[in-house]
């Protein structure tokens, strides 16, 4: 089956010098794959990356030469940019090791943690040419003093074993046909009536993921035993009173603010999305880019780094566009994007949730949308919504981003409350 993959990927040119590896993990019913990386008669690299590599061991040397470049290659092929693994360095000149690390840092494949691993200290007389078992003692030694990563661990096994359960209660009549009728429902269900007339397939298969990933979230934290926690974390990872202070990791923080869309059209309708004006008479109609309140609000921005956009949120009920009843026109909410903006640490015009005395302004702030645009701030003003065809939309605009349903939901809420809000009759 083409989606079956391993967990453990060996790479090296003599299968005997990892032979103990291979035989250590496939007796624990852990998937392990070698890869023969010789020049002139090794295997060909992965044409796509793999999904679940947790751990790979990585000789430096084929055919007795060294290659920086061709060691940090079959590791980009295995796995994706910023994806977690381990690596083991499992080589008999460690010296190289370095040059390696640099090549993987430039094409963002650092591993989580690495161990280097000299072959030449585990050398044993006998059938066996290395003393494995001291070498796995040293590997679980070495990780083990990081215990936060056994809970994370816990999480990923927890997120798989609901995937099947759900996979399994989806495929449990064995009948091809029911099976595929129940996903045509999902669908349906999920994304509406008019989803049935709709010829795009893409929209169709991002509803059904969608939704499974809805049943997914729900179903996780059951498959978590509640009683495992050993007493390293207890007294470590879960115990709040210090926490360090450090760095905002603003992709991290996106995670949390947006759907991780890869391709993001601009034919897409979707709740939630953020877009860019296209054209400068509409940006001059509609964006709060010239309002007297938001460029006081934000006078301190200035100065060669910092860019402000035109921005706008879709803002349309998601139930009217997944049963296609918005009307003609879609509803927006005006803002602004500010990239690589200027924070005081003292000055009470700092973007902090919150800080803001002007009620019609929000703030999303410490944000990533790309390497190049590492450091956002969106603002959006309730006093600026508009109204464009869908049409309109499409074309004039450009998708950058998706709030996820939570956030479009409190920016709903809070535009709601804005604008029904009853004001004060004063009498003099």
């Amino acid at each position: 089956m083409k989606f079956l993959e391993p967990n453990i990927v060996v790479i090296d040119d003599v299968k005997s010098e990892v032979q103990g590896i291979l035989d250590y993990y496939r007796e624990l019913g852990v998937g392990c794959k070698l890869f023969n990386a010789s020049y002139f008669d090794g295997d060909t690299m992965p044409s796509n990356c793999f999904s679940d590599v947790n751990l790979i061991f990585l000789d430096l040397y084929y055919s007795e030469r060294f290659d920086a470049e061709q060691c940090s290659n079959w590791v980009q092929s295995l796995v994706s940019e910023k994806s977690f693994y381990i690596l083991v360095l499992w080589t008999k000149d460690t010296s190289k090791s370095n040059s390696v690390l640099e090549h993987l840092k430039q094409v963002n494949r650092m591993p989580f943690t690495f161990l280097v691993k000299s072959k030449t200290d585990y050398s044993k007389i006998g059938e066996e040419k290395y003393d494995y078992s001291k070498l796995f003692e040293e590997i679980n030694t070495e990780l083990d003093t990081i215990p936060a990563l056994e809970e994370i661990q816990i999480w990923k096994k927890s997120v798989k074993h609901s995937t099947n359960e759900i996979l399994g209660h989806l495929t449990k009549t064995s009948d091809p046909n029911i099976f595929n009728d129940k996903l045509k429902k999902i669908i349906i269900c999920h994304g509406g009536g008019s989803i049935k007339s709709s010829s795009n397939n893409i929209r169709k298969r991002l509803i059904l993921f969608d939704a499974l990933d809805s049943i997914l979230i729900s179903n996780t934290r059951k498959n978590i035993n509640e009683n495992n926690i050993t007493e390293l974390n207890i007294e470590n990872l879960y115990n709040l009173d210090k926490v360090e202070d450090s760095v905002i990791d603003k992709e991290l923080n996106s995670w949390f603010h947006f759907k991780l869309e890869k391709n993001l059209t601009n034919e897409l309708i979707s709740p939630g999305i953020i877009s860019e004006f296209k054209d400068n008479d509409w940006r001059n109609k509609y964006s709060i880019h010239d309002d007297k309140i938001v460029m006081d609000f934000i006078s301190h921005q200035s100065g060669n780094n910092v860019k402000i956009s035109s921005i706008a949120l879709l803002l349309s009920r998601p139930c009217d566009i997944a049963q296609n009843k918005f009307g003609k026109n879609l509803k927006l909410l005006s803002g602004l994007k500010i990239v690589n903006p200027i924070r005081k640490e003292n000055a009470k015009k700092e973007f902090k949730k919150g800080s803001s005395n002007v009620d019609s302004i929000k703030i999303y702030d410490h944000l990533y949308l790309s390497e190049e645009e590492n450091d956002v701030t969106f603002l959006f003003d309730f006093r600026y919504t508009f109204s464009v065809p869908e049409e309109s939309f499409k074309a004039e605009f450009n998708n950058i981003k998706i709030f996820n349903k939570e956030l479009l939901s409190e920016m709903q809420v809070e535009y709601s409350s804005y604008s029904s809000r009853l004001g004060i009759t004063q009498i003099f």
